[in-house]
């Protein structure tokens, strides 16, 4: 299959036989194509632009990690339900497998994991900041193999880049 289609110039010039012009044949690509070209990307001018970019590499860290959170909070809300189910006797429960008490541990040491990966990853935002401070008194850290002591200091250097690297200047600042 082919990813090229090719569109008449003129509808009374076309003949099977006559090939058709070069500029009317477009190549398609599909989503997910490898041979997408890639749109390269310019050094940014400005010192805000700058601190975008450095912001945006630190957001997809944290996103990813955020996301495996998720992952594993919900597998444990998954892992409770089937166990309650069963317990009941109820018939939803025998569409899983049968739930046993040790099936938990690996699902909490991985949740565990990937909270103490957040609580590494460096945060883009404030909001992300701020988290890690409501996490640490909340003592989530708490069954990991962080202490307080590593994790504040994460929390330092993440307002350190932040303070560094303002998302805009102000106005002041802007005039000088």
């Amino acid at each position: 299959m082919s990813n090229i289609i090719a569109f008449p110039s003129r509808a009374s010039s076309y003949a099977p036989n006559n090939p058709l012009p070069t500029e009317n044949v477009v190549e398609l690509i599909m989503p997910g194509d490898a041979r997408r070209p890639r749109r390269l990307q310019s050094e940014p001018a400005t010192e805000t632009g700058k601190n975008a970019k450095l912001r945006l590499s630190r957001r997809e860290a944290w996103w990813k990690a955020e996301r495996q959170v998720e992952y594993w909070k919900a597998c444990i809300k998954m892992h409770h339900a089937i166990c309650s189910v069963q317990r009941a006797g109820l018939p939803e429960g025998s569409n899983h497998q049968k739930v046993e008490h040790w099936h938990w541990h690996p699902i909490a040491d991985n949740y565990r994991k990937a909270i103490a990966r957040l609580f590494l990853t460096p945060a883009h935002r404030l909001s992300d900041v701020t988290w890690k401070q409501k996490a640490l008194a909340a003592e989530e850290h708490k069954f990991t193999d962080l202490s307080a002591e590593r994790i504040e200091a994460a929390i330092a250097q993440d307002l350190e880049f932040l303070a560094a690297h303002p998302t805009r200047r102000k106005r002041e600042e802007r005039s000088a």
